[in-house]
């Protein structure tokens, strides 16, 4: 496949990734100011922001069929313009209940940028190749999550969260403009049944034992990640490394060019681990691993400097988000006519994680003393050690499904 040809396959769904994937982490900036318009305490932000991995969650499934049955672009805008109409309601929301809803819809965008992007690769790249374009894929989400933190802090200096919200919404519309304009339009090797067949076609995965095995792990892995750098990372900086509002952004930018770095690095490291033997598979595990090792860093809350804090969540940033190697891990094992639902079951699972992980966190930072939007350095101890018990009960269970899998074979 010839160059221009990549970029104009690649370029259209890198914007709307990278312009959705704002969302992720503007919330660490804006907590502040949701807390003060809307009169928010720790648990009822951290629903609203999570909102988003809950509609990621419901809508991934229906989302991915809809991916096998119809024009991969022509869904992909859809999702888009519907990211847009959630991004407004956003912008308006002046109660809990409507920020929920507007979250929600953000999500769709945001959600399907990954999914359609692998979808798409699946079908124009040989095998080979998926490990890097998907780690592009997924960088150019992280440039938005980026984006979405001192960028944001800046842009806040002259408009308002509200405003600013607009202006995005402007630039999710132009993407989606472009996903039906420029990128060609190919055969999508989907299947000929029936809209019920296809949902029947979901049983293929959900009765896979491989998938049951390393889904556990994504979630608590990618889920943690999902969680501190969407909301929480934000208001740890300011209550336990008592960082002002400037430096925690800079932590927020950090931790975002970890993301954007991990996932651009995801495909050359994956290449260089099979070198030395290691498997797709075995990388995920090992980034599990390594996570739960620098996020034990976070529960001991050592603060000793701005350097110390910046290079601790960018080395968790950086290797957990090394974790999305699963998908190409999963993939090849699976036909490719069920390419859509079963990423959309991969993403479902991490982001149905950063969900419950997200309000887990609030609710244990609700039972200790809060000093308006300040929380107890306590309280984030806490949160943060269930975080770490989580990732590591889901690397016991990867190797024990691996021992139970083969005494039953």
């Amino acid at each position: 496949m010839g160059f221009a040809l990549t970029l104009r396959i690649f370029l259209p769904f890198a914007s709307g990734y990278l312009f959705a994937s704002i969302f992720r982490s503007i919330n660490g900036v804006i907590a502040p100011d949701l807390v003060r318009d809307l009169g928010l305490d720790a648990s009822g932000l951290g629903f609203a922001v999570s909102a988003f991995y809950l509609g990621a969650t419901v809508l991934q499934i229906p989302y991915g069929i809809l991916l096998d049955r119809y024009d991969p672009r022509r869904v992909f805008a859809t999702a888009l313009c519907i990211c847009t109409v959630g991004i407004v309601v956003t912008a308006t929301a002046h109660n809990l209940a409507t920020l929920t809803i507007g979250r929600a819809m953000i999500a769709l965008g945001t959600s399907a940028s990954a999914v359609t992007s692998y979808r798409i690769y699946a079908m124009w790249l040989p095998a080979e190749r998926l490990a890097l374009f998907n780690g592009l894929s997924l960088a150019s989400g992280g440039l938005g999550v980026l984006a979405g933190t001192a960028p944001a802090e800046w842009a806040l200096g002259y408009v308002d969260w509200r405003q600013l919200h607009f202006l995005i919404a402007v630039a999710v519309v132009a993407s989606a403009i472009l996903v039906v304009t420029v990128v060609p339009k190919k055969a999508s090797g989907r299947s000929g049944g029936t809209l019920g067949q296809q949902i029947l076609g979901l049983g293929a995965i959900l009765k896979h034992r491989e998938f049951w095995r390393v889904t556990p792990m994504m979630a608590a892995t990618v889920g943690t990640l999902g969680s501190f750098s969407g909301l929480w990372a934000g208001p740890w900086a300011r209550d336990v490394a008592g960082f002002d509002d400037i430096t925690t952004a800079h932590v927020l930018l950090m931790i975002s060019a970890a993301l954007t770095l991990g996932a651009a690095f995801t495909g050359p490291v994956a290449s260089l681990a099979r070198r030395v033997g290691l498997t797709n598979m075995g990388l995920a595990v090992a980034s599990a691993m390594l996570t739960a090792c620098i996020l034990f860093v976070v529960v001991l809350q050592w603060t000793p400097s701005v350097f110390a804090v910046m290079a601790t969540w960018f080395l968790m940033s950086f290797v957990a988000t090394m974790n999305m190697v699963v998908y190409a891990a999963v993939g090849p094992r699976f036909p490719i006519e069920l390419a859509g639902r079963l990423n959309a079951c991969l993403s479902l699972s991490w982001m149905f994680g950063a969900f419950l992980i997200q309000n887990i966190y609030g609710i244990v930072l609700d039972h200790f003393p809060a000093n308006g939007s300040h929380y107890a350095v306590e309280g984030h101890r806490v949160a943060a050690s269930v975080l770490l018990a989580l990732i590591v009960v889901s690397i016991l269970w990867y190797f024990l499904a691996g021992v139970l899998a083969r005494r039953a074979a």
